[in-house]
């Protein structure tokens, strides 16, 4: 669905008089939620280590970051206020900013790697054609929980209910679909033998 159709679509399921803006937020802020949430999708930045530069600027909200890796070892999170226990970490400076230690003694093409949560593309009300990054089949959870939303403006406690519970059986449907369990019997080698 572009982001005209889920407007629309919106509409139909409930008139309202608020504007394409004032709905786009919503739906954005349901995309956001779901990409911090349920529907993550990791992805890489690769920079240079260079020597002497321990500061580094995250392309991308701290909260998202999964793992730092320095020259192929990956680095855990420490205070930088505490002493170590071990010989390298990392931690964070500012909003945007990550500190690795120790600080490089050498350039390093691509020494660094950071593994993060990937953000959605923001949409708006300039690109009414634009189609939410979201599995297309699930974008009635957009939808819906746009529409959760638009009832709390208007206190439709019946309607907020309705869409919160469309949404929310959405949501477990989007989470079996994604569910990376095996559909089949899984033997434990409980004993610590091996399989043959």
């Amino acid at each position: 669905m572009t982001l005209e159709e889920i407007l629309n679509e919106i509409a139909e399921k409930y008139p309202h008089d608020l504007s394409n803006d004032s709905v786009i937020r919503k739906i954005n802020q349901i995309q956001n939620e779901l990409f911090r949430t349920t529907f993550q999708v990791r992805t890489a930045a690769i920079y240079n280590l260079q020597k002497g530069v321990f500061a580094y600027t995250l392309p991308f909200p701290r909260s998202s970051l999964c793992d730092v890796v320095v020259e192929g070892v990956e680095l855990i999170y420490q205070d930088s206020k505490k002493n170590s226990s071990t010989g390298s970490f990392y931690y964070f400076i500012g909003n945007s900013g990550l500190g690795i230690y120790p600080t490089p003694d050498k350039d390093v093409i691509d020494g660094l790697a950071l593994f993060y949560y990937k953000r959605p593309a923001q949409l708006s009300e300039s690109d009414l054609n634009a189609v939410p990054e979201l599995d297309q089949d699930f974008h009635m959870l957009l939808v819906y929980g746009a529409l959760a939303q638009i009832g709390e403006v208007f206190q439709d406690t019946a309607m907020i209910n309705n869409f919160t519970a469309k949404y929310n059986g959405l949501l477990e449907e989007f989470n079996k679909v994604n569910d990376e369990t095996p559909d089949y019997p899984v033997i434990e080698d409980v004993m610590g033998v091996g399989y043959w």
